[in-house]
């Protein structure tokens, strides 16, 4: 037998491909960028299971209207028309979720070619995709797709907007406020930084008061008709939703442990060196550059929303995605300023690495947790790992004891009771004096002398007093760890409940 000789390996082949990339189109290579960043978002959104939120919006989506108590109705109207296509799976829920993130990809880039120039936006281009929360956002299906690409949509108008001066421009620019307001409320804020920069630039501050933005919040107002509709009809539920969400229930106060938990969890979902290096970003512009048209707009989407979490953390701690579409303006700014001091100092330079590196590992042990297997509660997939498992425990306690009626301590079990059983039946919270979810909106079970009810929780707490109302008896029939490829993810209680 001949022996196989070994191909060898042409040291200028690297070369050449660094070479070829560099004479590729930018607008080529984002799209490439990400069409590859998609594709991988759609595998793991298919193998990876719901978060406890998403299952919610599906059950949503099963009741269509024009609101809901918490949100807005462009969660679960989106989540129809994917399912109606793709089915009731994780990847029917999530496949917009996927193509808005690629969207939200595609409108950062635009946004920073429009402002500065083809380099610029392929580095932030590069720094969205290999960021935590983004990356990982990308494959779930919650209000935060449709809000960032509002968002992130919305600045490019609002530039157009003062760009040309046309009605067109600032109509379309409040309608897409108000869908992204139909989404999430915290995109209703973008109307306060558009007039947070149209008094700090004087050659725009007569727009203030004007046609233009009558025009803009005349559609705006449009756009949310839904949501006052939904409001006037059910007693301005949404507004009492907000305030018991806002952490005030009866006055601030000054916590600074709540303020670095807040902290601490951005600099978690952003990567730490990224985080560092925005905030730095962001005083180092506004002390050197701030009289520059373009930083001012790009402080002024950044600063207000980041400043009002901020603030609101010194009471209590907000979750770590609530300044998600803030981070469009970030990643310009950190690009911006770092640029060209890496680009004149070798030594900073260097860093550039750790600061690229940190979070691209990040992403990957996320990604990977079944790889590495980590400890449950340092699993950061811990919340979408174990539903199937769940759902097999409480199938066959069903079918043993010929239960009718499933109720869930909380929303989230609920919720993902009615995905993950095969049959998806409705099912139900404990009835309460007043709403704590949406369920409470919606007809609650019958108790009879023929129901056999299961009430399903994660607290080591005696069955709700709600519960026991309807039915006295009830008992223990299962306890178990739900199991995710062997390992232990969450403590489940499972009690059989009859009238007598």
């Amino acid at each position: 037998m001949s022996e196989i000789s070994p191909v060898p390996i042409d040291p200028g082949r690297s070369s050449n491909l660094l070479a070829a990339l560099r004479r590729a189109s930018p607008v080529r290579l984002a799209v490439a960028a990400i069409i590859l960043a998609s594709l991988i978002h759609f595998w793991f959104a298919d193998h990876v299971e719901l978060v406890a939120d998403e299952a919610y919006y599906w059950v949503w989506s099963k009741h269509l209207a024009s609101s809901y108590r918490e949100k807005g109705p462009a969660v679960a109207w989106t989540i129809a028309l994917s399912t109606r296509v793709f089915g009731d799976t994780a990847f029917g829920v999530r496949f917009f979720a996927v193509v808005l993130s690629a969207g939200v990809g595609w409108q950062l880039f635009r946004l920073a070619r429009r402002l500065y120039d083809d380099h610029v936006a392929l580095w932030c281009l590069a720094v969205g995709l290999i960021m935590p929360m983004f990356s990982v956002g990308s494959i779930l299906m919650t209000i935060d797709p449709l809000s960032v690409f509002s968002w992130a949509w919305a600045l490019i108008l609002f530039w157009a907007a003062l760009e040309t001066g046309r009605i067109r421009h600032w109509l379309a620019l409040g309608f897409v406020i108000g869908l992204g307001f139909l989404s999430k409320f915290t995109n209703g804020v973008q109307l306060a930084c558009v007039a947070f920069f149209l008094l700090w630039s004087k050659p725009h501050r007569s727009l203030f008061f004007s046609r233009q933005t009558v025009a803009m919040m005349a559609a705006f107002l449009v756009a949310i008709t839904p949501i006052l509709y939904w409001n006037s009809q059910n007693g301005w539920a949404q507004l009492t939703s907000l305030h018991s969400r806002s952490g005030v229930q009866s006055s601030f106060g000054i916590h600074p442990q709540e303020f670095f938990k807040f902290v601490g969890g951005e600099l978690g979902v952003i990567s730490p060196l990224l985080a560092i290096g925005m905030a730095v970003a962001a005083f180092g512009l506004i002390r050197k550059q701030h009289s520059e048209l373009r930083v001012r707009f790009l402080l002024s989407f950044f600063a207000p929303l980041a400043g009002i979490f901020l603030f609101f953390s010194l009471n209590k701690a907000g979750k770590e995605n609530w300044p998600a579409p803030a981070l469009i303006t970030g990643i310009i700014l950190t690009v911006v300023f770092w640029r060209p001091i890496m680009q004149n100092s070798p030594r900073w330079r260097l860093a550039l690495w750790p600061a690229l590196g940190i979070p691209i590992l990040m992403t990957v042990l996320v990604h990977a947790t079944d790889l590495w297997k980590p400890p449950a509660k340092l699993d950061l997939l811990r919340r979408a790992q174990g539903w199937h498992d769940f759902a097999a425990h409480v199938q066959r306690a069903r079918t043993n004891h010929a239960a009718n009626i499933l109720i869930g301590s909380h929303y989230s079990t609920t919720s993902m009771m009615q995905f993950y059983l095969p049959d998806h039946p409705v099912t139900y919270v404990p009835k309460r004096e007043r709403g704590k979810s949406q369920f409470d909106h919606w007809p609650g079970y019958e108790a009879t002398t023929n129901s056999r009810a299961l009430y399903i929780t994660q607290s080591l707490n005696p069955v709700s007093d709600a519960v026991q109302r309807d039915f006295p008896k009830c008992e223990l029939v299962d306890e178990f760890m739900s199991l995710h490829r062997g390992r232990p993810m969450s403590r489940f209680r499972i009690y059989l409940c009859t009238p007598r």
